[in-house]
């Protein structure tokens, strides 16, 4: 369990984001999971570690590399981690609407929940995501088509105000959410051909609709059965 700055407590145990991801990646047609080398799992906008120490102890023989752009949710998730002994996890410092490493390196699969709506530019995090990784996971808020007043690169959506200095915003003073439909278009246009929406659901602080969805390079199944 985590604070999260707000007077609450998070605890990634009951959330289905993260559950629902560990169910699925064990029927993923992986690379890495026959045994040759690590699985490599990078997640994008770690914060402070609390889904990092779930999926580093679902599969404790991969790697996961873990991001988020601010040092101090670093620093605090390195601790959290201590206390419980968990060593495979790999902590990097990088801005992901402009990172500077993390995509110099592959991946088996990128985890990414709650950051695209984040980001500036979701459409180039996405190319990049694609080509470091063949599975994506994705869960972010998305746009009504009533609220799209703004297109750009021929992608439908709202602007977001961020407030850099609050930890769970982004570190600009404003990002894009996309429509449905642009989003598809954007996992499309970076090179998924497969696109599984998994959940739909309004988000209980009121900020919209949100997306829960997988996607992959290849046109084939995403499992083993």
């Amino acid at each position: 369990m985590l604070s999260n700055h707000s007077g609450g407590t998070y605890d990634p145990s009951s959330d289905q984001r993260v559950c629902r991801f560990i169910a699925e990646l064990r029927t993923y047609k992986l690379q890495g999971s026959n045994g040759d080398r690590p699985l490599r799992i990078l997640e994008c906008g770690s914060f402070e570690g609390a889904q990092t120490a779930m999926l580093a102890q679902a599969f404790p023989h991969a790697q996961i590399i873990a991001v988020d752009v601010r040092q101090d949710s670093i620093r605090k998730a390195k601790f959290l981690h201590s206390l419980r002994t968990i060593t495979n996890i790999q902590y990097l410092q990088d801005d992901l609407d402009n990172p500077q490493f993390v995509f110099a390196e592959t991946y088996d699969v990128i985890f990414c929940v709650g950051l695209l709506y984040h980001l500036r530019d979701p459409a180039r995090f996405l190319a990049r995501a694609c080509a470091a990784a063949p599975f994506l996971w994705v869960w972010s808020l998305v746009c009504t088509e009533a609220e799209a007043v703004v297109s750009e690169n021929g992608y439908r959506g709202r602007m977001l105000v961020e407030t850099p200095d609050h930890p769970l915003s982004g570190i600009g003073s404003k990002s894009f959410i996309p429509t449905i439909s642009s989003l598809a278009d954007m996992l499309w246009n970076a090179g998924y051909q497969t696109i599984e929406l998994l959940e739909k659901v309004m988000t209980t602080n009121g900020n919209g609709p949100a997306l829960l969805l997988q996607a992959q390079r290849g046109s084939s199944s995403f499992r083993t059965t």
